[in-house]
């Protein structure tokens, strides 16, 4: 990180008139979320698993060991006592300063919201978003924390996240939206994300913000590398001294 590229930083997003934000796993480790590196840890040394993630974040292994699952999921993929970071109160902040149009985010931890930033878009739902599986019904994230293995209390049946009931296939119209939304902006800016699910075409200038150096086929207009909340708190320094 350096002041330079801060403040060329600064300077893309108060020239621009659409600027939309993408946001990975990066900007939530800092709330105590672990990364996908982490997560899968996790899985392949428990005994009980000794699996990748992704092979059991799915509909048929929660429906056959519900109990497993969401033992799994609760060290995992929903903490809901992590709280927004620092990065995720700024962008709120830049929202409400008219700075950004939107968030999409890969995360499903909710934290956005919780931060204050209205207009998200959540590509696979998020740990709020839960239903049963026998009439989907549907149940926020306190309903999922009241029980070990909750189930509705209206049929009976199983309550799981909406990204496991689709086997983390993300949600159409979300993702028709968000693809509106890049192809309006002229500024994108991706923080905290590999990109491995890449981009649309998109027309913007794209910003890269990251721990390490991220291999995409976009040509990036500037790569920041270095720690999220220390860099969009030196950026919203900057903004707020030149009001």
């Amino acid at each position: 990180m350096s002041i330079k590229s801060i403040e060329q930083l600064k300077q893309l997003m108060v020239k621009s008139n659409y600027t939309v934000i993408i946001t990975g796993a990066g900007i939530s480790t800092a709330s105590g979320y672990p990364d996908l590196i982490g997560m899968n840890q996790i899985t392949l040394n428990d005994s009980s698993f000794n699996a990748p993630l992704m092979q059991l974040l799915t509909n048929r292994f929660a429906q056959h060991n519900p109990h497993e699952f969401y033992r799994l999921y609760r060290m995992t993929h929903f903490l809901p006592q992590t709280r927004p970071s620092l990065s995720h109160q700024i962008i709120a902040d830049f929202e409400k300063n008219e700075l950004i149009k939107a968030v999409i985010t890969f995360n499903l931890d909710h934290l956005h919201t919780l931060a204050g930033t209205k207009n998200v878009i959540e590509y696979w739902g998020s740990i709020n978003d839960n239903y049963c599986i026998a009439k989907n019904h549907r149940f926020d994230s306190t309903f999922i924390q009241s029980q070990s293995v909750p189930h509705c209390p209206i049929d009976g049946s199983l309550v799981l996240p909406i990204f496991v009931i689709r086997n983390m296939v993300d949600l159409k119209k979300t993702v028709t939206t968000g693809r509106k939304m890049l192809s309006q902006a002229d500024l994108i800016l991706a923080l905290g994300t590999q990109l491995h699910h890449g981009l649309p075409s998109i027309h913007g200038k794209l910003v890269v913000i990251n721990q390490h150096p991220v291999k995409i086929t976009q040509p990036i207009a500037l790569f920041i590398q270095g720690n999220l909340d220390q860099i969009l708190t030196e950026l919203h320094k900057k903004m707020e001294k030149d009001e």
